[in-house]
């Protein structure tokens, strides 16, 4: 390769990883979208968004980070790609190009970057990012702190697997100041995933002493999230602090939205998981469930401090149980915990107290802070200021400031509102005002240190909190100290890492190299084998045939599938049995048409031994399956949803497996 060739493929790098955001505006909509190629004539970008060949586009974007005035183009849209369950790609051409465009573009474009804007980040200087910060007593060395992130690398029964201290370990040394392990389950009822942090055992406080030790080695401070999951646990009988309701909700505007904008596959995981959570809160939890959570929280925090973290933060965002107490949607309980926003309160000052009484008044108390849930009917920032305000009056060490939750991250429009770099910004910034006293920590699309250091330079935030930015490059914090932020691998938001996370696979990023992803820790791979294997639980009706052809397109190619039938007992003869294999036998024909190959499709008839669920939860254990698909017979769906149904009893017994109800 020649030095010219070899010049421009190091171009084609450079701007590659300097590729901006665009914003816009169509038929009076906003929308945020990530550059993916840019040129003189046009453009390419990815969007959460639909748009239509021939519609007309106002875009402003940046080219280079340093810029500080968006520039204005017009563009009209002459292609549309679809790519995953998220994104769209999208090819513009731009109408009217201004002359000072046009020169910022062919500067990118040749490599003549020029000088940074007039006004803008001096690009080898950080001092608001490297300038140290005290916390509850705790002196953190920048001001760049890893936020929570659920990467599902713990050991299968909660303890710390080596993955996780390895992953954590290099982000600490990587020059982050605080480090936020996510996600350690206060109590059993409360666990919400499989390959979840737990802490409701002291069995588990010598791992998370080997976790903290690595973070403290790497150079960080180490904080433990500690959470109860409330509605959205994964228990026989989930505490809420009212039932679910079962009527036209936002929960099922939620569902709607999962409908609209993600892949058939993915729909089927989510709107189980929402219809699953509202069909076992039919309970409220008593003042004895409220009393014993509160004691979990204190004596998790306590082994924490046992384990020698740094501190604690209490989650209270994301719609987990603290929300739920706070959120007028989720409570409408009548008695002192529900009600006014006083009563909604009173839970979670409650656990606050709680924690405190445990591990004494020194030890620095965190909290994960939602500033809306983005709900007409829900929690709003004028009452979250105020929620704010008791919070600092306990002395929290910090509020973490978030936006969102399940009910509403799935709506188009949100999806398309968190595009946009740094969008929680303007909720911190309110928060900040409403106590100014208490260091505030944002997060949400941050992804350059130049919005970084203009965030904090603006005083509307204390400390940046960076989830995805730092796992798709944990030396992010140490490069943009040392001035090679131009080296950084950023974080494109492209959702890989939560893709993987809703199929029931460890988070990975896009950016890593192959190594990398591959290599997530031998003690993931029993896991990674079992998602190979499939099991289709299919009955003798057309429509269980069906369903097996519908699951044929979405399992794809590398699986090992098993066609599993159950006959009744009552049924259970050597002519039954015959007939049920060329039942199989025909599934195996259709699922061969889809695409999979015969050799890795078995077929297996048994007769009913323990009862059809219990049947099929025993061959669900014994074969260590990743995958199980159902479908369902012919019963109404009003009778199905009043009085449950096989395929309801597995979704909520199967363990460690991910179940698919195909309809």
């Amino acid at each position: 390769m020649d030095a010219e060739t070899q010049r421009h493929h190091e171009r084609q790098h450079v701007r590659k990883d300097r590729f901006g955001y665009v914003q816009g505006m169509t038929d009076g909509s906003r929308f945020y979208a990530t550059i993916q190629n840019l040129s003189l004539g046009g453009m390419c970008f990815e969007v959460n968004y639909l748009f239509r060949v021939g519609q007309d586009l106002i875009l402003e974007f940046k080219v280079f980070d340093w810029d500080t005035t968006p520039q204005e183009v017009k563009a009209s849209v002459v292609w549309v790609q679809p790519m995953h369950m998220l994104f769209h790609r999208v090819g513009v051409v731009f109408k009217a190009l201004s002359a000072e465009a046009a020169q910022s573009i062919s500067a990118f474009i040749s490599d003549r970057l020029g000088p940074a804007a007039e006004g803008a980040v001096d690009r080898g200087r950080y001092p608001w990012l490297s300038s140290p910060l005290q916390v509850a007593g705790i002196t953190l060395k920048n001001r760049m702190t890893m936020a929570p992130m659920f990467w599902g690398y713990a050991d299968e029964d909660g303890s710390v697997s080596k993955t996780l201290i390895e992953t954590y370990g290099e982000i600490a040394r990587g020059g982050a100041a605080m480090i936020v392990v996510a996600n350690a389950v206060i109590h059993e009822s409360g666990v919400m995933a499989p390959r979840v942090l737990k802490v409701y055992d002291d069995r588990f406080i010598a791992g998370l002493a080997q976790l903290a030790e690595t973070i403290h080695t790497g150079g960080a401070a180490a904080c433990l999230q500690i959470n109860h999951a409330g509605r959205w646990a994964t228990v026989e009988r989930p505490l809420a602090p009212s039932p679910a309701s079962v009527g036209l909700s936002g929960e099922l505007g939620a569902i709607g939205g999962i409908r609209k904008e993600f892949s058939k596959r993915h729909q089927m995981r989510l709107a189980n998981k929402f219809l699953t959570a509202m069909m076992k809160c039919r309970d409220p939890m008593t003042l004895k469930d409220i009393a014993t959570v509160k004691e979990a929280y204190g004596q998790a925090a306590l082994r924490a401090k046992k384990a020698g973290f740094d501190m604690v933060e209490l989650h209270g965002a994301t719609s987990y149980l603290l929300v739920q107490f706070l959120s007028p949607r989720s409570n409408k309980r009548t008695d002192a915990y529900g009600g006014p926003l006083e009563n909604r309160m009173r839970f979670a000052l409650e656990v606050v107290e709680a924690v405190r009484e445990a591990v004494g008044p020194d030890f620095p108390v965190g909290y994960r802070f939602l500033a809306t849930e983005w709900l007409s009917d829900g929690l709003q920032l004028e009452e979250t200021k105020v929620f704010a305000s008791r919070l600092a009056g306990r002395d929290i060490a910090y509020l973490s400031v978030t936006a969102g939750t399940y009910e509403s991250f799935f709506l188009p429009e949100i999806m398309n509102r968190c595009r946009k770099e740094g969008y929680a910004v303007p909720l911190a910034k309110e928060i900040k005002q409403s106590v100014p006293d208490t260091p505030i920590i944002v997060a949400g699309r941050i992804t350059g240190p130049y919005l970084a250091e203009e965030i904090l330079g603006n005083h509307d935030s204390d400390l940046i909190g960076c989830a995805r930015a730092f796992f798709a490059d944990p030396r992010w914090p140490q490069k943009v100290l040392d001035g090679k932020e131009d080296e950084i691998d950023t974080c494109k938001g492209c959702n890989t890492c939560l893709m993987r996370i809703m199929s029931g696979e460890p988070a990975v990023c896009a950016r890593w190299d192959k190594v990398k992803r591959m290599g997530l820790g031998l003690d993931l791979t029993h896991r990674r084998a079992a998602w190979k294997r499939v099991l289709i639980a299919v009955d003798e009706s057309e429509r269980s045939l069906q369903a097996v052809e519908y699951a044929g397109h979405m399992i794809g190619r590398g699986k090992e599938v098993t066609l599993f039938n159950l006959v009744e007992k009552r049924l259970g003869d050597e002519s039954e049995i015959a007939r049920r294999h060329e039942l199989l036998d025909q599934a195996r024909g259709i699922l061969k048409a889809a695409g999979i190959d015969e050799k890795d499709v078995r077929v297996k008839v048994v007769t009913e031994n323990k009862g059809i669920e219990a049947d099929i939860l025993e061959e669900i254990q014994q074969g260590n399956y990743g995958s199980v698909i159902l479908g369902r017979k012919d019963a109404s769906r009003a009778k199905r949803f009043l009085f449950g149904s096989v395929s309801n009893h597995i979704v909520q017994h199967a363990k460690n497996c991910g179940v698919w109800v195909i309809d």
